[in-house]
């Protein structure tokens, strides 16, 4: 049935619905950029750290011959991240806008169209990055596409088996936990910078008795908030950030997933001038055509809203691409409930 355009009647407030994602809060920028890489697959070599220190030497010989460290290619195919929303001539036609009776919005609902579209790609790249970190492994079974990425984390980034999970508040020791995970960092060139977790793990950490005392016996126990524990983990480790990451997003059965689930930690390490990881977005013909196909989100609005015998316009948004990680041993990981 055809809307109706009446010109006396205005709706004066508009309700938007909002749950699932927010992509403005998204964090995982911060540790894995977007990149640019000018091909069509993903490669890049990784150099082994220098180790041992200078020999002693006789004077009147010839000095000890030694190696550099060797260096390893790692390859890997890129993926293909592309939706197309379909809007045909009964929706384009009879189209208002939001807050109004009477007002046409073929070119709004295009606009909003477009902007969701944009919101569930920015909804898996950050997804990709969180199960890389979390699972050290990309497990793709959907729309008649199948591969699997392994990041090959070494196994000392996973601490889980020596925690007393934190669900248990009297057993349970996050500080001994998280110093652990800390000097995990020894010789690896970097030192530990951020701790993410959930608030439901935040909140089992400050819940445990034996960080409860610890506070008691600094003195800070004041600080201890079940709305913002940051504030009393950071006094565990000063120099470590501690994050609360709540943000997920709704899957196509409408279920609230997070991005980082109840009990996991997750702690990043870097070195100035140096990454942990990035997310290799390749070239795509439709950023720069046949000629200079570019890397890049890219955006297509086919409009047959005129020139078809059956007007519609199809909003194709997407990108190319996968996270890498090049620095593996400056993850730390730890399922703690």
């Amino acid at each position: 049935m055809a809307l109706q355009f009446p010109t006396t009647q205005e709706l004066n407030f508009v309700i938007r619905n909002r749950s699932g994602a927010n992509a403005a809060n998204f964090i995982g920028n911060s540790f894995c950029p977007i990149v640019p890489v000018y091909a069509k697959d993903i490669e890049y070599d990784v150099l082994e750290p220098a180790f041992g220190m200078t020999q002693a030497h006789q004077i009147g010989t010839d000095p000890r011959t030694v190696q550099i460290p060797k260096m390893g290619t790692k390859r890997t195919g890129t993926a293909y991240w592309k939706e197309t929303l379909p809007l045909g001539e009964e929706k384009l036609l009879y189209a208002r806008l939001a807050g109004t009776l009477n007002e046409r919005a073929g070119r709004d609902l295009v606009f909003q169209g477009g902007l969701q579209l944009d919101t569930r790609l920015d909804t898996r790249i950050e997804w990709l990055r969180w199960k890389a970190v979390i699972d050290g492994l990309l497990d793709i079974e959907e729309n008649n596409v199948k591969y699997l990425v392994d990041y090959k984390l070494p196994a000392k980034t996973d601490i889980s088996a020596a925690v007393n999970k934190w669900s248990d508040p009297t057993k349970s020791d996050p500080a001994a936990l998280l110093t652990g995970m800390v000097q995990g960092y020894r010789g690896t060139g970097a030192a530990a910078r951020k701790v993410f977790m959930n608030s439901f793990t935040a909140g089992q950490a400050v819940q445990s008795a034996k960080f409860i005392e610890l506070l008691k016996q600094s003195n800070f126990v004041g600080m201890l908030s079940p709305l913002d524990p940051t504030p009393a983990l950071k006094l565990m480790i000063p120099k470590v950030d501690f994050v609360v990451y709540d943000e997920g997003y709704l899957d196509e059965e409408k279920n609230f997933q997070m991005f980082i689930p109840d009990g996991e930690i997750v702690m990043v390490g870097d070195y100035p001038g140096d990454k942990v990881m990035d997310f290799a977005s390749t070239i795509s013909l439709h950023n720069g055509g046949i000629e200079k196909p570019q890397p890049g989100k890219f955006s297509i609005v086919e409009d047959k809203s005129q020139a078809a015998k059956n007007p519609h316009v199809d909003i194709t948004v997407g990108i190319y691409g996968l996270p890498r990680i090049f620095r593996p041993n400056w993850i730390k990981r730890a399922k703690v409930s």
